[in-house]
C-alpha cells in the first residue's frame, strides 16, 4: 500500500506572539469573566456582613469557628489588595472585549451587508411588496428618496439585474454601547480608587465642648459647640442636631448644623449625623497638680460587665500607665434590679483607674463620685465636672466620587442613545415582474423580529415609499412557530392588507 508524504512549511508563531494571543483570549473569555463576578460578590458580601452581626451569630453557634471570625473582622475587605487586583483584572477584561468588539462593529456600519435574499424578506414578521408600472430605474430613483425623506442612510447594490436595497438610520447608535463599557470601566476605577485613598470612620465620637482629630492625613478635626435635640411625649427622639466646626491645622474653616440625611463636607472629607448619647466630663491631675485628663468620656459605647443595662466609657492614660474606666447609672433599673451593684443615682458615677501593670487578681482602685466632687485614686485626683451629650458621627473621603459621577452619566448617555436611538435597519429588492414587461416587483422587510417598534417604524417607510410610488403595498405579518422537519419557522397564520 502506498504512502503518501507531505513536505512543506511547517508555521512557527513567535513565543511573545503565543503568549500575547492567550493572555488576550484569557481577557476575552466569558468563563474567565464569570469566574471573576463571582469572586466579586463573594468578596462584597463578605465586607459587608463584616459590620453585621452575622460573624458573631457564626462564632456563638459554631466555636470552633471564633479564630476565622476574628480574622473576619480584623480584615477590612474594602481596603483590601485582593479586592483591588480583582477590580484591576475586570477593568482590564471589560476594556480587552471592548476593544476586541470594536472592529467588528464598526464595519457593521461603515460596511453593512447589502445583498439580501426573496427568502428573507418572504420569511420576516412583516414585509411589503409593491407592483409599480415603472422601471427599476425609476422605482430605485423613487424608493431612495422616500428613504432620504425619513433620514434613512441609502445603500444599493445590483445583482443579476436586481437592485438589492439597505437602508438605516441611527447608525451609529451602535457605539452607544461603548460608553456603557467605559462607564463600568470608570466604576471599577472609581472603586480602586476610593479602596486605596478613602476612609469612613464608622465611630467617631465628639463630646460638646471638646475636638477630635480625623486623621488620615487630612489635616482635620471636628468640634461639637452645641447638640439639640426633640422627644415625643413616649420618649422617642424626633430629631437631633449637632452644631460642628471644622479646623484646619488649628484654623477654623467652616461651620455649620448637621441632622441625619443632612451631611456637612469640607475638602472631600464628609461629615455624616449617625446617633448620640451622654457623656461624663472629668477633670484629672496627677498628686503635683499636673492635669493630664481635662475632656469628656462618651458612656454608652461600652456597657458594664455586671449590669448590661449600666452604660460605660474607657480612656487611655498613657501619661499615668493606667487606663480610666468610667460607669453611669443604670439605665433601667427595673429591669433585674439584683444586677445594679452600684446603686447609682442620677448625679453620681463609678470611676475607676486601671494601671496596665495591674496584677492578675488586685483589684484596682475605684470609688463612686458625684458631680463636683473629687477622689483620689492611685495617685490621681478625678474631679466630676458635668454631665455632657455627645454626637455619634461618621466621618468619610472616597476620591473616588468624581469618577462615580463620570461614570453614572455615560452609562445614562450610553442607555439613552442605545434604547432612544435604535439602529433601524430595513433591506429590500427591486427586480422586474416576472409577469410584465414594464412592471417591477419591490419588496421590503425590517430587520426587527420581535421588536413591536422597529416595525412600527417599518411601517410608516412603508407609507412614505406607496407616496412616492403612488401603489398601494400588499403588506404581510405573519406569526410561526418551529417546523420540526425543517428546522426552521413555517409561517402559521398571514395578513395581508392592500
Amino acid at each position: 500500500m502506498a504512502q503518501a508524504t507531505f513536505q512543506g512549511k511547517v508555521s512557527r508563531r513567535p513565543l511573545a506572539e503565543i503568549v500575547v494571543d492567550r493572555i488576550w483570549r484569557f481577557f476575552c473569555s466569558v468563563r474567565a469573566a464569570v469566574y471573576e463576578i463571582i469572586a466579586l460578590v463573594i468578596l462584597v458580601l463578605i465586607g459587608t456582613l463584616r459590620g453585621s452581626s452575622v460573624p458573631e451569630w457564626i462564632a456563638t453557634h459554631v466555636p470552633a469557628t471564633r479564630g476565622i471570625v476574628d480574622r473576619w473582622y480584623a480584615w477590612d475587605v474594602f481596603h483590601s489588595l485582593i479586592l483591588i487586583l480583582l477590580l484591576t483584572l475586570i477593568s482590564v477584561a471589560i476594556a480587552i472585549c471592548t476593544i476586541n468588539r470594536f472592529p467588528g462593529i464598526w464595519k457593521a456600519i461603515a460596511h453593512p451587508t447589502i445583498l439580501t435574499s426573496h427568502g428573507f424578506i418572504r420569511n420576516a414578521d412583516i414585509n411589503a411588496t409593491f407592483t409599480p408600472t415603472r422601471s427599476v430605474q425609476e422605482t430605485t430613483e423613487a424608493v431612495t428618496a422616500a428613504f432620504l425623506k425619513r433620514k434613512h442612510r441609502v445603500i444599493t447594490a445590483e445583482r443579476n439585474g436586481e437592485v438589492h436595497f439597505y437602508a438605516d438610520r441611527n447608525k451609529y447608535s451602535k457605539l452607544g454601547t461603548f460608553p456603557f463599557h467605559l462607564a463600568l470601566i470608570l466604576m471599577l476605577v472609581g472603586g480602586i480608587v476610593g479602596a486605596q485613598y478613602g476612609f469612613r470612620e464608622q465611630s467617631f465620637v465628639v463630646a460638646e465642648g471638646s475636638v477630635q482629630n480625623v486623621g488620615h492625613g487630612t489635616g482635620l478635626s471636628v468640634g461639637l459647640t452645641d447638640f439639640k435635640d426633640t422627644y415625643l411625649e413616649n420618649g422617642q427622639a424626633t430629631e437631633y442636631q449637632s452644631e460642628l466646626v471644622v479646623y484646619k491645622d488649628g484654623q477654623a474653616v467652616k461651620s455649620g448644623s448637621i441632622t441625619v440625611n443632612h451631611p456637612l463636607s469640607y475638602e472631600g472629607v464628609t461629615i455624616y449625623q449617625s446617633s448620640f448619647g451622654q457623656a461624663i466630663s472629668v477633670r484629672i491631675t496627677d498628686d503635683q497638680g499636673r492635669e493630664i485628663y481635662n475632656d469628656s468620656i462618651p458612656i454608652g459605647l461600652y456597657q458594664s460587665k455586671l449590669n448590661p443595662e449600666a452604660p460605660a466609657g474607657i480612656i487611655d492614660l498613657p501619661i499615668a500607665n493606667a487606663s480610666f474606666h468610667v460607669i453611669g447609672p443604670d439605665t433601667n433599673p427595673n429591669n433585674m434590679p439584683e444586677l445594679d451593684t452600684l446603686n447609682l443615682t442620677s448625679g453620681e458615677v463609678f470611676v475607676q483607674v486601671r494601671p496596665y501593670d495591674l496584677p492578675e487578681g488586685v483589684m484596682p482602685p475605684s470609688s463612686i463620685v458625684g458631680q463636683g466632687d473629687i477622689v483620689q485614686l492611685n495617685g490621681l485626683n478625678v474631679e466630676f465636672l458635668r454631665e455632657r451629650q455627645f454626637s455619634l458621627l461618621q466621618v468619610g473621603r472616597n476620591p473616588g466620587m468624581p469618577i462615580f459621577w463620570a461614570a453614572s452619566f455615560l452609562l445614562v448617555a450610553g442607555l439613552g442613545v442605545v434604547f432612544y436611538f435604535p439602529h433601524r435597519r430595513i433591506r429590500g429588492i427591486i427586480a422586474p415582474a416576472q409577469d410584465s414587461a414594464n412592471g417591477v416587483t419591490a419588496s421590503f422587510a425590517p430587520l426587527a423580529k420581535r421588536d413591536w417598534s422597529g416595525q412600527r417604524e417599518f411601517e410608516n417607510a412603508v407609507d412614505e415609499i406607496a407616496r412616492a410610488l403612488d401603489v398601494q403595498p400588499v403588506v404581510n405579518r405573519r406569526t410561526s412557530e418551529p417546523d420540526e422537519e425543517a428546522g426552521e419557522d413555517r409561517p402559521v397564520t398571514a395578513q395581508t392588507i392592500t
